[in-house]
């Protein structure tokens, strides 16, 4: 959920040069899913071999997750972020008191779609292992 709102809100604002293109490169991601090997090499560059983290990161954003919360963050005027500049909040500020308190429906939406794939990903294992024995 922290990594699909730190990517979203820059991409959903309008000042970002280039937003387009970073959009259309994740998009792009979504539609050729990553399989097995490439995953590994990925890990074994990062130098994750062996660590929790090999487990965590790859797996840390879902690519429609994200453009859900990005397409959720887009029609937050641009005012109430230009408000918080002129009373000196950063950006990171501005993204969990401002964006994140406003958009606590699309976080409860996506904390369920997490929740989901995890409840399956549990229900599945004892099914396939029972298959086996049999």
């Amino acid at each position: 959920l922290l990594m699909s709102s730190l990517i979203a809100y820059p991409l959903s604002r309008k000042r970002l040069p280039l937003r387009r293109t970073f959009v259309t490169v994740v998009v792009f991601t979504m539609l050729f899913p990553t399989g097995i090997i490439p995953m590994y090499i990925l890990v074994k560059s990062l130098g994750l071999i062996n660590s929790l983290w090999a487990l965590i990161l790859p797996y840390a954003i879902t690519t429609f997750n994200m453009i859900i919360v990005k397409h959720y963050f887009q029609p937050i005027p641009d005012s109430l972020e230009e408000s918080a500049f002129i009373a000196g909040a950063g950006e990171l500020t501005i993204l969990f008191r401002i964006f994140v308190p406003l958009s606590k429906p699309v976080i409860a939406a996506i904390g369920l779609f997490y929740l989901i794939v995890r409840v399956q990903g549990r229900e599945r294992r004892p099914a396939a292992a029972a298959q086996r024995r049999a």
